[in-house]
């Protein structure tokens, strides 16, 4: 089944006591009440049909009726409350109206809200502490989308699984700090790269086409580029690593799905799966991969 991600921050513009009623109630819900004209009438358009509303809505609308057609696994935030819920969505799932109030945001306050929502089962509350492992690569934008980063994630702290990490567990932000530590190992010089001392940016979306920046021992500076694509599809990141190229005073290396390590025209390519391999052989790594593929301590909700 897909993963879902939803936030239900301070834009959705409802007052506390209905914010507080989809939390206690366990739901997840979108607003959107204007109508196709994007014109907001004496009541909130309360319709299920995307016809019935501008284009902007047609994403969020049609993910929640998406979901509540095939069901699937949810992982939600809410606006004031610093823990997250993981839920469950059983398929052929009814979109119920919930009515509440809207808040001041944009001046309708006091206003009848009219709520699509969803009820989640199978709910876990997730601490700050433990959802920052699986917050790290929830989606940057929309309301509600499909999560396909996510995996089993999801899927397994719901369902009370404790998975065996792999590599494709990692999402991408995790691989690039994986690489990262491997750079500050002996295992880096083994390949004929200098030692990482220290990073000068921090890891992923840096620089265009960089994933890690940093300096040797030596003050000789360190490019990196990691990614999860066979090294055949990478000719585009590695010519946008060479342009970092300057004579033989930057190391330039590149972390992507290959059998063995070569160099070519400049650059150290490197498998990211031997990454992992050397990571998952040692004590503090495995217990960073547990760390980052594990959410531990999840509590069943009372009453669910």
């Amino acid at each position: 089944m897909d993963t879902y991600y939803i936030r239900h921050n301070a834009k959705l513009d409802i007052n506390d006591a209905t914010r507080q009623k989809l939390w206690d109630g366990r739901r997840i819900g979108i607003h959107y009440p204007q109508d196709k004209h994007d014109e907001l009438l004496k009541r909130d358009n309360s319709s299920l049909n995307l016809a019935d509303y501008r284009s902007g809505a047609w994403k969020p609308m049609g993910a929640l009726i998406e979901l509540a057609k095939n069901g699937g696994y949810v992982c939600a935030e809410y606006h004031q409350h610093t823990e997250c819920i993981l839920g469950y969505v059983k398929p052929a799932s009814a979109i119920e109206l919930i009515r509440g109030v809207w808040g001041s945001r944009n001046g309708y306050e006091g206003r009848e809200a009219i709520l699509k929502t969803l009820q989640l089962d199978k709910v876990k509350i997730v601490s700050r502490s433990d959802s920052a492992v699986i917050l790290v690569g929830r989606p940057q934008q929309g309301t509600i989308c499909r999560w396909k980063r996510a995996g089993k994630t999801i899927e397994n702290a719901v369902e009370g699984r404790r998975a065996i990490p792999s590599l494709g567990d990692l999402f991408p932000a995790q691989q690039e700090i994986m690489c990262s530590e491997f750079l500050r190992s002996e295992n880096a010089e083994q390949l004929g790269l200098p030692k990482l001392v220290h990073l000068l940016l921090p890891v992923g979306r840096t620089m265009r086409g960089i994933d890690i920046y940093g300096i040797s021992g030596s003050g000789s500076a360190i490019f990196a580029q990691v990614t999860y694509l066979d090294l055949e599809r990478c000719s585009e990141k590695l010519e946008t690593l060479r342009q970092y190229r300057d004579g033989k005073r930057n190391a330039l290396a590149l972390f992507c799905d290959c059998e063995d390590a070569e160099y070519k025209d400049g650059v150290q390519i490197i498998p990211l799966r031997k990454v992992y391999a050397k990571f998952n052989s040692t004590p503090t790594g495995k217990l960073w991969l547990e760390r980052a593929t594990n959410v531990s301590e999840i509590k069943d909700t009372p009453g669910r």
